[in-house]
């Protein structure tokens, strides 16, 4: 079973976040990813978070025209997590087809000298 840790806006999200690591809200059960204030449903300022494990990969593309210090080509995909929650990310140089499990792989630095981690998946070994 996933634990979950609760917070609201009183409580500033945890620096950083795991990468692996999705909201689901305190009052409607509403799922997502990235970081927000409120809900995106019913507005609540409560919420939990809780690790993401395997997904479907949906959808993915080699770019091949990137901007500035960032990988080309730059695989990107599209996956749905078990529990709904959709996120775009780049992905590993793995082989993969649509309809793969894939998970995590870490996080790495969108781009040189950039302040953020983002999420990185590969396929489910």
């Amino acid at each position: 079973m996933t634990e979950l840790h609760s917070h609201s806006t009183s409580s500033p999200v945890p620096d950083p976040l795991p990468v692996d690591h999705a909201f689901v809200c305190d009052a409607c059960d509403r799922r997502w990813y990235y970081t927000r204030q409120h809900c995106p449903s019913c507005g609540a300022c409560e919420w939990s978070t809780y690790e993401l494990e395997a997904g479907e990969l949906l959808a993915w593309t080699d770019v091949a025209v990137t901007p500035n210090d960032v990988r080309s080509p730059n695989r990107i995909a599209l996956v749905r997590f078990d529990d709904g929650v959709q996120l775009l990310a780049q992905a590993t140089d793995d082989p993969m087809e649509i309809g793969d499990r894939v998970t995590f792989a870490g996080s790495y630095r969108l781009r040189d000298g950039g302040r953020a981690d983002a999420p990185r998946l590969r396929p489910v070994e």
